[in-house]
Order: structure tokens, then sequence, then C-alpha cells
């Protein structure tokens, strides 16, 4: 090898660590959900808004651009899901950020309308949501295992 292969080389290993330390990656966290409402039933499928304080340690946005996810409510499968709008999360925030999950009406299970109308007199309910999303961050993406369980409040 010559010096100025070597030379590149050198300058090629600086640049990678470079670049790897300006992409060091903290978890997003979620910190709460605040709110959860049934936005809409119709034949495109069940609309769920939800309200979700979403804590970003980084030192760059984050964009959620797909997700592939099963909701369950009070244990019980509705169907699969994605989130309808692309969200962006601010570098270093802790915000609370609106968006919708949504259903194709192919993919609810049979007995998930009688569920969903049976839960709309109660105050609380049980939501779990399961699946993963795909972020992406300067050009990367990478898909984030989803498995949330609380109770929370009906809007």
């Amino acid at each position: 090898m010559n010096l100025k292969h070597f030379l590149n080389a050198i300058v090629i290993i600086i640049l990678a660590l470079l670049f790897n330390s300006c992409m060091e990656y903290r978890d997003v966290e979620v910190v709460e959900v605040s709110n959860v409402g049934i936005k809409g039933i119709s034949l495109s499928g069940i609309d769920i808004g939800v309200s979700m304080q979403i804590k970003n340690p980084n030192k760059y946005d984050i964009s959620i651009v797909d997700s592939d996810l099963t909701l369950f409510a009070e244990g019980k499968k509705v169907g699969n899901a994605h989130v309808k709008e692309k969200i962006k999360i601010p570098k270093k925030s802790n915000k609370v950020h609106h968006f919708t999950v949504q259903s194709n009406p192919a993919d609810i299970v049979s007995n998930a309308i009688p569920l969903l109308m049976s839960l709309m007199s109660k105050t609380t309910l049980e939501v779990q949501i399961t699946g993963d999303i795909k972020a992406k961050a300067k050009g990367l993406s990478k898909r984030f295992p989803v498995d949330f369980k609380d109770k929370v409040k009906l809007d």
C-alpha cells in the first residue's frame, strides 16, 4: 500500500468515527398516553385519536414514517392498524403529539365493532398496541418494536 492509499484510508476512518459520534442514538421514551378516543367508525375503517407525550433526548429530529400495529381493547383483538399521519418528533423535546391510528375494514376482526360500541359508554379503557414502527433520522431508518399497554381515559 502506498502512502496516498494509506492517508485516504486514515481520512475515511476519521470521517466514519466523526459521523458515528454525530448519530449517537438514545431511546425515545413514551412518557404518557393522555387521551384515546374513537374519532370515527366508517366503511373505510376505525379511526382512533391518540394524545401521547414523547421525549426525544437526541440531537436530531426523528420522523415516524411507517407502522405495522395490532390493536387490542380490554384484552380482545380489534384488528391491524397503522399511524395515519407522518409524525415529526423534534430534537431535545418532551411534548404531547396528537395522531390517528387507523384500521382497514378488512383487517378488523369480526367481533370488533360490537366490542367497540359497548366500550363507548366507558370512561377508561385498557388499550394495548403491539407491532413495530419505522423511524427515520438524517437519512437512516430503523424499525422499532412497540408493545404498549395501559388504562387510558376516553374522550
